[in-house]
């Protein structure tokens, strides 16, 4: 008797449900959702065990060109990690600028630049000779290896940013000196070198460095916790909050004007966004409007560098221990010895500035601030002073121009300060309308 029954309930529900259009059309719905998801779930299985198990991950140094996107990589979080990359601060949480107090003509060098590129940058005072006593620097094995009080406060103005960094444990910070020069559009530069470092960082199978920290030893100790507020990923990831990812490294050099052979062939390099204008080749190879990210091999200057918070503890402790050589040198020695993780960029995107010849400004000691003496090695221009650079100023209306040796103009597509007088004044304008007596061209 309940078989006959439990029929008709069935024919009756049946029934119910052909009437009813919209109960047809939600569940039929439902079942495509689930289906689309399923699908979706597979495709993001197999895109994820691609990018890490293909062979062109691993091939470590050797780069034809830029490797290619894998569906492993968000598009999503890979432009707004380049948008960060390229904000005011360049995707740091900080730029300084180390500065002697008394060296104006630098201090607005460096505000015409970052008016017209669009850059937000705080003063950071340097340590100038009066500053320094012996009994104040650390002990070096290498008894009076260096005497000069330019290099000692040079060394001691990037140690207190690095003190700072680690009392405060901050973010990844962009030091730069105050003679650095950069291209008008510095942060698209930026944005385009993150999107590659981030594929640069995966094709060499990077991982996060340990986090000695009281906060990282405690985070990696405890197994109770559950939050992930502190935890950055192994496996690099674009990261809009970390946009370098600098669990991944302690130094970035940015301005280097000399660099070391070791680890040359890790590189990754690509077609660049604004490329600099003159000719450049890395070990032999023309670069042709390309760069070239590479793991360093212990950098020489300091002009543009960025430093992680384990990073500066590294730098700290090292140069505590033994002040055997000047800061620039000390940092090479420890790269070299992969004491610390760096990378760079080839050709630099920050440079040096120095005076054009023939102004009066070389013979006033304004080229270095490194190489002065207790009493400040500074002089007015003598009345005998070669001063032919003044014809060649009303020309190109600047003053500056990058300095030679280490690097030529050619670095740029448009350098800030060469450029900055057609930028900021009004078309047609001409420097010798506006000056008394200028020489004749």
């Amino acid at each position: 008797m309940l078989e006959p029954r439990s029929g008709r309930l069935y024919a009756s529900a049946v029934a119910r449900w052909q009437r009813s259009r919209h109960l047809r059309t939600v569940t039929w719905l439902l079942f495509f959702f689930l289906v689309i998801s399923f699908l979706n779930q597979c495709r993001l299985r197999l895109a994820v065990s691609d990018a890490f198990h293909s062979p062109g991950w691993k091939n470590v140094g050797t780069s034809a060109g830029p490797v290619q996107d894998h569906d492993a990589f968000d598009i999503t979080n890979q432009a707004a990690s380049m948008e960060a990359a390229g904000n005011s601060t360049l995707g740091f949480n900080k730029i300084v600028f180390i500065n002697v107090k008394k060296r104006y003509d630098r201090e607005d060098a460096m505000a015409i630049q970052a008016y017209l590129a669009g850059l937000d940058i705080e003063d950071y005072p340097a340590v100038t000779p009066d500053m320094i006593i012996s009994a104040g620097m650390p002990p070096s094995h290498r008894i009076n290896a260096f005497k000069s009080a330019g290099i000692r406060g040079c060394y001691r103005a990037h140690a207190n940013v690095w003190s700072e960094m680690v009392r405060k444990r901050s973010p990844p910070v962009l030091i730069m000196e105050s003679d650095a020069a950069w291209d008008i559009n510095l942060r698209p530069i930026m944005s385009d070198i993150n999107k590659q470092f981030v594929k640069f960082l995966h094709k060499i199978n990077s991982t996060s460095l340990p986090d000695p920290s009281y906060a990282g030893r405690f985070h990696s100790s405890s197994s109770s916790s559950s939050s992930s507020e502190n935890t950055k990923p192994s496996k690099p990831v674009y990261d809009r909050s970390d946009p370098w990812l600098s669990s991944h490294w302690d130094l970035f050099s940015f301005g280097q004007c000399r660099e070391g052979h070791q680890d040359h062939d890790i590189k990754l390099e690509w077609p660049a966004v604004h490329p600099p204008a003159g000719k450049f080749s890395y070990y032999g190879t023309p670069l042709n409007k390309t760069r070239v990210l590479r793991k360093s091999g212990g950098i020489i200057c300091l002009t543009a560098y960025a430093v992680s918070h384990q990073g500066a503890a590294k730098l700290l402790l090292r140069h505590a221990l033994d002040l055997d050589n000047p800061v620039d040198v000390l940092m090479q020695r420890m790269v070299m010895s992969r004491d610390v993780v760096a990378y760079s960029v080839n050709p630099p995107v920050v440079a040096q500035w120095a005076y054009r010849d023939g102004i009066g400004m070389a013979e006033r000691g304004s080229q270095s601030d490194v190489n002065i003496d207790q009493n400040g090695g500074y002089q007015d221009t003598p009345e005998n002073a070669t001063m032919n650079g003044w014809k060649e100023v009303q020309h190109t209306g600047t003053v500056w121009k990058a300095r030679k040796g280490w690097y030529n103009d050619g670095l740029f597509e448009n350098m800030a300060l060469a450029v900055a007088w057609k930028n900021i004044m009004p078309q047609g304008a001409e420097l010798r309308r506006s000056m008394r007596n200028p020489p004749k061209k």
